[in-house]
């Protein structure tokens, strides 16, 4: 998997987004042989449960649509995400791929109606990040890194995400992906989700809490992608995210919420 088809530390429904863009990107019922067109376009639409928020024990079930787009495996834009392969080294073998470039990404927000538990910490407004990623390909084996800023009024802070994934075909038309990745996250970003200071306390009534820096979770998915013909794709996931250390801890984590985290998605989508 291209680590920058994957949007990290922007929750899972903007996860599986961006995997159910992947999968439209290089769906296997295509011509394998036939030179690729300079624009892949994708777009489609799903539905995934997942909870309401990070960190929540309550679940909602959200629609979501999708875009994926590519210029020559240059330019692309996945989701909420923006990016370029300013260095895009292939091996000698297929699937062995070196990558790296920078990425623009849209981080949603939060805000404290979606769940009662949040009522009197106030919003966490979206805004953009920037930030930059590395990836390596090993035939079905890859690894990488991605780094983001938060460039706006949002969380203000920055998160790393380590990424390891497996990719396997069984025919034309079937092929699956598992990925295990961990994030770490600095005292700016787990204060704003996780953190409670003196005025939110004053109003929500739990206790004051200030969350330091350090990973803030690890997660495992296994996805499955099926070839309707060479243009329409269907692409399915199941997750699981624990939280830890600091932002497990948290009151509306601990006391309010769950430190594990399930999601299940489906989307149904058109490559042109």
């Amino acid at each position: 998997m291209k680590l920058h088809s994957t949007a990290t530390g922007i929750g899972m429904a903007t996860r599986l987004l961006a995997i159910g863009g992947l999968a439209l990107a290089g769906a296997p019922g295509a011509a394998a042989q036939e030179p690729e067109p300079a624009w892949q376009i994708g777009i489609g639409a799903g539905a995934m449960v997942q909870p309401d928020y990070e960190g929540s024990d309550d679940y909602e079930i959200s629609p979501l649509p999708m875009i994926n787009i590519s210029y020559r495996d240059r330019i692309f834009l996945d989701g909420p995400m923006l990016g370029a392969n300013l260095l895009n080294l292939e091996g000698p073998r297929p699937g062995d791929k070196l990558q790296a470039g920078p990425l623009l990404r849209w981080q949603m927000g939060r805000e404290q109606d979606d769940n009662d538990a949040l009522r009197g910490l106030g919003d966490v407004d979206g805004s953009f990040e920037v930030g930059g990623f590395v990836s390596y390909g090993l035939g079905p084996f890859s690894a990488g890194l991605t780094a983001m800023q938060d460039a706006g009024d949002g969380h203000e802070g920055l998160t790393v995400e380590l990424e390891g994934g497996y990719e396997h075909s069984f025919d034309e038309s079937w092929s699956m992906r598992a990925e295990i990745s961990t994030t770490w996250a600095d005292d700016s970003y787990t204060k704003a989700y996780f953190g409670i200071d003196a005025a939110q306390a004053a109003r929500s009534g739990y206790r004051q809490y200030s969350p330091g820096a350090g990973f803030k979770d690890i997660g495992v998915s296994v996805g499955v992608d099926y070839a309707l013909s060479d243009n329409w794709a269907i692409t399915g996931q199941v997750g699981y995210t624990r939280l830890l250390g600091d932002a497990a801890d948290s009151p509306i984590v601990d006391d309010e919420g769950s430190a594990n985290a399930f999601s299940a998605g489906i989307f149904v989508g058109y490559r042109f």
